[in-house]
């Protein structure tokens, strides 16, 4: 009878361990950020994303610069947006014009359009193509 208890509670203790090692993977993989196009965006707004895409135009507003994702305004399928109080930080963004780029970080919409507002440089990576290495 000791022996049948004994492996009962092993039984619970096990089926125990392993709910919570699974709610852990599950819970891994629902926060995980997914790596999308720029024409994917608009189906992706309000998640954690890093969206990948070449610099189309580079749009610089008073209070304001905009980095649009593979085509121009009103055409962009996907815009980066920098505030006048982070620009300073960027650098020279001009120089992203025809370079491929991610940005990461949860995607808004703005008047029907998805952005990403960039608040940090780690947040926008400038991807080297193979050829630009040689």
């Amino acid at each position: 009878m000791q022996k049948l208890f004994t492996f009962a509670c092993a039984s619970v203790l096990l089926a125990l361990s392993a709910n919570r090692v699974s709610a852990q993977a599950t819970q891994t993989n629902t926060n995980s950020t997914v790596k999308i196009k720029a024409s994917e965006a608009k189906e992706n707004v309000g998640k954690e994303a890093v969206v990948a895409g070449t610099v189309a135009e580079v749009n610089k507003a008073p209070n304001l610069v905009r980095l649009n994702l593979d085509k121009s305004y009103p055409n962009q399928p996907f815009t980066a947006v920098i505030f006048s109080r982070n620009t300073n930080a960027f650098g020279d963004l001009e120089m992203l014009k025809g370079k491929k780029v991610e940005i990461s970080g949860k995607i808004s919409e703005f008047r029907g359009r998805p952005q990403i507002i960039l608040t940090s440089t780690n947040q926008l990576k400038r991807i080297e193509a193979a050829e630009e290495k040689k």
